[in-house]
């Protein structure tokens, strides 16, 4: 057979009733009653009921197909029909049979509830569940949506190294590698150190890539490795990078919103709300923050970052993502430009999801002074060898420049209301797992 026609395209009604297709997938599910035989059929864009009636099929045929075990793949071909009994009013009516790649009996996964350290054990099976296939579909759409946006701004895609041998985050949280004998070599937790070098090169840049924290978190909100939305933009201070995470998360809302809203509900998010998120954002100081959660009865001191206990009370009021501004200098990194009129906090801000969803955006204005940067790593307690190329860039045409990260698996889970992060990605690795 060839020519074939996606599931999708005839649950959205583009093939008028009566119209002759071919299809091919995986059996997702099969039954049989009074004659008729329902296959769900998954074939990467969905999901398609596929009957075949004994009275139109021959019985050598029938017979075989209904002994196929599931996740058997074949290919189909018959008649378009709209009914409202199919999932999604649509089914193919099946008059013939293409190639068959028969599966082995007792699939693993099943319809009965499953544990979870099961499912994780056989995540390779389990990815092919339509509910993973759709969050899988949207996050496609998302990452199509930020590059679209990138590309009408006047931004370039630039990709920057894996290994490094300097820590961007903080020393606590690298992953080492053996590096050709050499000692001293990590994971990548930021492409920030070059992209403020590409600048100068490039101007406005972004990147879609991995990075690595060792966090030993075991909240339903961290990975160990995540993909990782950063930009870099030469003279922009604070409210400027602010503004551009505003209009970059309320164009990928809408854009899941308006562009694909069954799937977004199907997923457990509301296409509505997203649809109608429009920037700016709310924004509250640090101060005024860590004030809100004491208030409430939440441990914290002037000083603490935020984490889990504090976030959730924090933004569970939060109608849409509010910037918390002005982080102290003690828990930001030393490349964050401290305030001239208030030395002790920093031009950084978070973007916080509501509902306890936490830190979507983390940024801030870069420290562009060649002798203040310096000072900041002697401050942070760090070798300034270790940072000489990075401090260099403030030498030969430094201007003011900020950027921010955007972790899209987390901001994928709270637009979609999801319980846990690890729903988001295909193959998460945390501190517990790497298998498969």
């Amino acid at each position: 057979m060839t020519g074939f026609v996606d599931a999708a395209d005839i649950l959205k009604g583009r093939y008028e009733e009566g119209a002759d297709v071919k299809v091919r997938g995986w059996i997702y599910t099969s039954r049989s009653s009074g004659g008729i035989q329902f296959l769900e059929l998954r074939d990467g864009s969905g999901v398609i009921q596929c009957t075949l009636n004994r009275r139109n099929i021959d019985e050598t045929t029938f017979n075989e197909v209904e002994r196929y075990p599931l996740e058997t793949a074949l290919e189909l071909k018959g008649v378009v029909k709209k009914d409202e009994r199919a999932p999604g009013g649509w089914e193919l009516r099946v008059n013939s049979i293409g190639d068959v790649y028969v599966s082995q009996q007792d699939y693993p996964i099943v319809k009965k509830e499953q544990g979870l350290e099961f499912l994780m054990d056989n995540r390779h099976l389990y990815v092919r569940e339509p509910k993973l296939q759709n969050i899988f579909q949207i996050r496609a759409k998302f990452l199509e949506a930020a590059r679209d946006w990138f590309r009408e701004k006047g931004y370039t895609e630039v990709h920057t190294p894996m290994f490094m041998t300097a820590s961007v985050e903080g020393g606590s949280t690298l992953f080492n590698v053996e590096y050709f004998g050499r000692k001293g070599v990590y994971l990548s937790q930021s492409w920030q150190l070059y992209a403020e070098a590409l600048i100068s090169s490039m101007g406005k840049i972004y990147t879609i890539a991995p990075s690595f924290r060792a966090e030993p978190s075991r909240t339903r909100r961290h990975l160990s490795e995540f993909l990782h939305l950063e930009l870099e933009e030469p003279w922009t201070d604070l409210d400027g990078i602010m503004t551009t995470g505003d209009r970059l998360v309320s164009h990928i809302a809408n854009v899941l919103g308006e562009e694909i809203p069954e799937k977004v509900r199907k997923a457990g998010g509301d296409p509505d709300y997203l649809a109608g998120l429009k920037p700016p954002f709310p924004r509250m100081s640090y101060d005024d923050a860590v004030d809100t959660v004491q208030k409430q009865g939440v441990e914290m001191y002037w000083g603490d970052d935020f984490g889990w206990q504090q976030e959730g009370p924090l933004t569970e009021q939060f109608e849409k993502p509010t910037w918390i501004v002005g982080y102290p200098s003690g828990i930001k990194p030393f490349y964050h430009m401290p305030n001239p009129d208030r030395a002790e906090v920093t031009m950084s801000a978070d973007l916080l999801a509501p509902a306890g969803y936490g830190e979507i955006i983390g940024g801030g204005q870069r420290v562009h002074d060649y002798e203040q940067l310096y000072q900041r790593t002697i401050d942070d307690g760090l070798d300034p060898s270790n940072y000489a190329w990075y401090m260099d860039l403030r030498k030969w045409g430094t201007v003011p420049h900020s950027g921010f990260g955007l972790g899209v698996e987390r901001v994928l889970m709270w637009m979609l209301n999801l319980e846990h992060i690890r729903d988001t990605v295909p193959f998460p690795r945390d501190m517990r797992r790497v298998y498969p």
